[in-house]
């Protein structure tokens, strides 16, 4: 896993650890191998995949192997008031759910406890919400402000558009991404009181990638400006227009507010 690599004596101390427990403790052998592997090489996805288990859990590992090796990774002191939720409160915690995002089990579980007085242990939470119907997983981002009527319009007149057309009629998807490479500032362990100093470089440079993309073929194109000069970008996509066959620009479509967009068809 990406900036997490064992030593090789915490390799040898986690392997003896596994070769004890998996006679007398699965469940502590189990997440003895899950940090093995992800200390080895193997990526999140993989490790996912390979033991069926999710993101959560996987990273609750780690953080417990970090803070005390494997005497922390394996210990478990769980104790408390029956678990178990009655059908109305199983309702009620789905009309939770939908209503607020819980971005952990933890959450959850503090939930749970301050509204049923039921304790539940994180992989105990994690079983209810997969029965319920629930999995930890990322959402899908989509723009904040569509217009879904517009976008029915635009689909229904490409598809007639794509149909009808003359063969000799290429239709190009043109865009541009404008990327930033720069530091970026994250969590880490520091000592209280101390400042730590992240240089970081010039906001403003960045690369201009402009590309398109033929709508039948696939066939891609790009081209790279170091910055916006007056009217580059759009000499740069008339190139793309105005090759040696001759093409009929029939329509544009704007998906974004480019104002000079329309220079690209004349």
């Amino acid at each position: 896993m990406k900036g997490f690599v064992l030593t090789k004596d915490e390799l040898a101390e986690l392997k003896e650890a596994h070769r004890k427990a998996k006679r007398s403790n699965a469940n502590a052998a189990y997440k003895i191998n899950a940090v093995i592997l992800l200390g080895t090489g193997w990526k999140l996805k993989q490790v996912k995949q390979a033991l069926l288990l999710d993101d959560e859990t996987l990273r609750s590992y780690l953080e417990k192997y970090r803070e005390g090796r494997v005497k922390a990774l394996i210990h478990t002191d769980y104790s408390g008031r029956p678990s178990g939720l009655s059908e109305a409160q199983e309702d009620q915690l789905r009309q939770e759910l939908e209503n607020t995002i819980h971005l952990s089990t933890l959450s959850v579980i503090d939930y749970v406890d301050k509204e049923f007085d039921r304790k539940y242990s994180q992989s105990g939470m994690r079983d209810l919400l997969h029965r319920l119907g629930y999995e930890y997983k990322k959402p899908k981002l989509v723009p904040g402000n569509p217009d879904v009527e517009a976008q029915e319009i635009f689909v229904e007149q490409y598809e007639s558009f794509m149909e009808e057309k003359p063969v000799d009629t290429e239709v190009l998807f043109i865009g541009a991404v404008h990327p930033e490479h720069n530091a970026q500032a994250a969590y880490g362990w520091f000592k209280r009181g101390e400042k730590r100093e992240l240089k970081t470089n010039s906001g403003r440079q960045r690369l201009n990638l402009h590309g398109a993309i033929n709508a039948e073929t696939a066939e891609g194109r790009t081209r790279l400006a170091q910055k916006k000069v007056r009217d580059e970008p759009v000499m740069m996509r008339q190139a793309w227009v105005d090759k040696e066959d001759e093409v009929t620009v029939v329509r544009q479509c704007l998906l974004a507010g480019v104002s000079r967009a329309t220079v690209y068809a004349q």
